[in-house]
């Protein structure tokens, strides 16, 4: 497996595709071998910022960076889709840059490079319904060169494959939950077990611009033992499960005074049932955009919860707008 730090390997093609990778990719072609490269985001960019005033477009709807494709951004929570426009709508610069990657980008600049190989683009704008997965079936007979996102991890079968490169992992890392880098860890993990099947020896490229991080190396050197115990250890001093039940309580409003209301008489109440202390209760002090919905939520650490969130029982089934998760 070979890892690649693209602060220091970058093609002249692009950025986010190394000399070392596209070195794999020619292998590949060379030897009649299919190549999957992974890449979990959709579109050509992942946002739109203006270099002078560093306004950055977001859903009006959620409080989600818009991705672009083509001349249009696109909400991936709500799909509200709006033009690329030419000035900035706060500052009026024409100094608007497109940052990020998506999987549309990877598969524009291969085309360029590779054009008389079949490249095939394997995400949910390409695969919207069973109709869509069984055309794309039928194509990725043929295709040579794949680009996907998290979809191609499952479902698919692949064979005869020479490479699987991933084009930059730390774009897996962006949610802060305790057990993101678990997801990951095992996300790359049944990626990688696309390939050596059937006796096909499978080469493996890992891109990314933080190549000293730990999951980073624990997932390159295959430090299964170590990243478990690591992590068992991590939850442990920080009380998450499996040494404890957790349960989000989630409460979404259209009005943001009011949602913030109801959040916190919401929590009056599990402090009141918590004579004892013995169930941790934390109250985001941030609420999130989602639907043209503003978003609140309580992380109730503990045992029992189920018997401890009967003292919201009634406020539950009277309010669809109130919800709970057990993770």
């Amino acid at each position: 497996m070979l890892l690649v730090n693209l602060n220091l390997d970058k093609s002249k093609i692009n950025k986010y595709l190394s000399n070392t990778l596209l070195k794999e990719i020619d292998n590949s072609m060379q030897n009649n071998k299919k190549v999957i490269l992974y890449l979990n985001k959709r579109g050509e960019y992942s946002s739109l910022i203006c270099n002078k005033c560093s306004y950055l477009y977001k859903c009006p709807n959620c409080d989600n960076s818009m991705s672009i494709h083509n001349d249009n951004m696109t909400c991936h929570l709500c799909n509200f889709t709006q033009k690329v426009p030419k000035n900035c709508e706060k500052c009026n610069s024409s100094e608007l840059q497109k940052v990020g990657v998506g999987t549309v980008q990877i598969e524009n600049i291969l085309r360029e490079t590779y054009k008389d190989k079949n490249i095939f683009r394997l995400d949910t704008d390409i695969v919207k319904n069973k109709s869509d997965k069984e055309k794309a079936l039928e194509i990725l007979k043929n295709a040579q060169i794949i680009i996907g996102t998290k979809m191609i991890t499952t479902g698919f079968d692949f064979e005869n494959v020479g490479l699987i490169g991933v084009i930059l992992l730390e774009q897996e890392l962006q949610i802060p939950k305790y057990n993101t880098s678990e997801k990951v860890y095992s996300n790359i993990k049944q990626l990688f077990g696309r390939g050596s099947r059937l006796g096909v020896e499978t080469n493996f490229v890992i891109q990314t611009f933080i190549s000293e991080n730990e999951l980073v190396k624990d997932i390159v050197y295959d430090n299964y033992k170590e990243f478990f115990i690591k992590t068992l250890k991590e939850r442990k001093t920080f009380n998450y499960p499996p040494f404890c039940e957790l349960a989000t309580i989630e409460y979404r409003n259209k009005d943001i005074e009011k949602g913030l209301k109801y959040i916190n008489k919401i929590k009056d109440k599990l402090i009141l049932n918590n004579e004892k202390n013995e169930i941790q209760i934390i109250l985001n002090p941030n609420y999130s955009k989602k639907y043209n919905q503003y978003y609140y939520k309580i992380i109730i650490k503990g045992t029992n919860l189920k018997s401890y969130l009967e003292c919201i029982k009634t406020d539950i089934f009277k309010d669809s707008n109130l919800i709970v998760i057990f993770d």
